[in-house]
């Protein structure tokens, strides 16, 4: 049976590095027919033509939903999967995404999107209101389940961890580019749902998200500007909360987002001055936001797909033990991964620190933490366990979403 054609569509603006990063593990997705486009401002146009085998489309336009139609526009597969420039995809990520299109009901699917640490759940199932107000979705399983909408509320998917059928994003005009940062994509999914597309969540789907720094917060999530974000808010609430309900949607956003701001002023990551100047433009981007509700949104994409090409799997899934000598095997994962090989090293000593899961500069997942400490956030603080065992119940736990059946020997899945 011929697999899923799938385009996946990063979007790049001033973080050069961190697309480089995705752009690496992208290269190692475990699926046969994708392929990748960039949409990238000019430094981040370069990186990618340096990986030499996306296609890149140039854009020097701060708006992440113009960019987006830019992708899709030139897209090839018949799904279009979306990903953050600051994200990287487990290797099974578009596999797992791919089976769900199998039943032609299903219009859109995501998966888990982990934060930071590579383990805490960052965004997972979830539905929104037509406030633009989020709600988790109870989806206690590993397999995939179809998330139905629950009364005014109805599913949505994150920007950097989702896969929508490509024909329907051209019904719905693409993204609408009056978002030109913030509730754009539940925009859209928001749309595509309401219309009666069935949204599927797919557990094993994993994206590390590390919320890299940029234009509108700094590498520690304090944020720099919220224009965009107060003129999405308003845009969104124009275009579907009920007439009678904006006003009130409108003061309860501005007040959430005004509490936001002062926790960060009370951590002392925002000076009394910048904080109030922050919940200045919530006032003044959102009265922008309504000023562009008189702005016929885009017609958005229109170019139809025509196929992609079938790729040859070559790598080879490595799985190293560095309990004894972790410098070498460290420079043992480079060599396979420069080699183009998917490659996990797991670092566990005795002591009960954290899990932690990174995808390193060097092109390999590195796991480091304690055998008495916890991977799971759900696991108690502290449990005896042998360096085996930890091993193998992480192992265990990557079944499906890293490799097929990984094993700490090298083999070939």
């Amino acid at each position: 049976m011929t697999a899923l054609g799938i385009s996946v569509i990063i979007v790049n603006r001033d973080r050069p590095d961190w697309l480089m990063r995705c752009l690496r593990a992208v290269a190692q997705l475990d699926y046969p027919q994708f392929e990748t486009i960039v949409v990238a401002c000019p430094a981040g146009e370069k990186v990618a033509r340096q990986a030499g085998w996306a296609r890149v489309i140039a854009c020097d336009r701060a708006n992440i939903s113009a960019a987006r139609n830019m992708g899709v526009a030139t897209a090839q597969g018949e799904v279009v999967a979306f990903l953050d420039d600051d994200a990287v995809p487990e290797p099974l990520w578009l596999a797992q995404l791919a089976r769900v299109f199998d039943d032609p009901e299903i219009a859109q699917a995501g998966g888990t999107t982990l934060g930071r640490n590579g383990i805490s759940v960052q965004h997972g199932a979830a539905r929104v209101d037509a406030t633009g107000q989020s709600y988790a979705a109870d989806t206690s399983t590993t397999q995939p389940v179809v998330v139905p909408p629950v009364g005014d509320q109805v599913p949505r998917l994150h920007g950097t961890n989702m896969a929508l059928r490509r024909s329907l994003v051209l019904e719905q005009s693409g993204f609408d580019e009056r978002f030109a940062f913030y509730l754009d994509e539940t925009d859209l999914t928001y749309r595509i749902a309401r219309a009666g597309g069935k949204t599927m969540f797919v557990p094993k789907a994993v994206v590390h998200h590390a919320s890299g720094p940029s234009r509108y917060r700094d590498a520690e999530r304090t944020p720099r500007h919220v224009f965009e974000i107060a003129a999405s808010a308003a845009v969104f609430h124009g275009k579907h909360c009920p007439v009678a309900d904006r006003d009130t949607a409108r003061v309860t956003f501005q007040a959430e987002r005004r509490r936001w701001i002062l926790r960060h002023m009370q951590r002392g990551t925002l000076t009394p001055d910048r904080a109030w100047a922050l919940i200045r433009e919530l006032a003044s981007g959102y009265a922008a936001g309504c000023e562009r509700l008189q702005i016929v949104a885009s017609s958005g994409p229109v170019r139809e797909a025509t196929g992609i090409e079938i790729k040859p799997l070559v790598c080879r899934d490595y799985y190293l033990d560095a309990s004894s000598d972790a410098k070498a095997i460290r420079t043992e994962a480079k060599a396979f991964a420069d080699q183009g090989h998917r490659v996990t090293v797991f670092e566990y000593r005795r002591n009960a620190r954290y899990h932690r899961v990174t995808y390193t500069p060097d092109g390999y997942w590195l796991h480091t933490g304690g055998i008495f400490g916890r991977e799971s956030r759900e696991e108690p603080v502290f449990r005896l366990s042998s360096h085996a065992e930890r091993v193998q119940q992480t192992l265990s736990r990557l079944q499906g979403i890293r490799s097929k059946n990984p094993r700490l020997t090298a083999h070939e899945t």
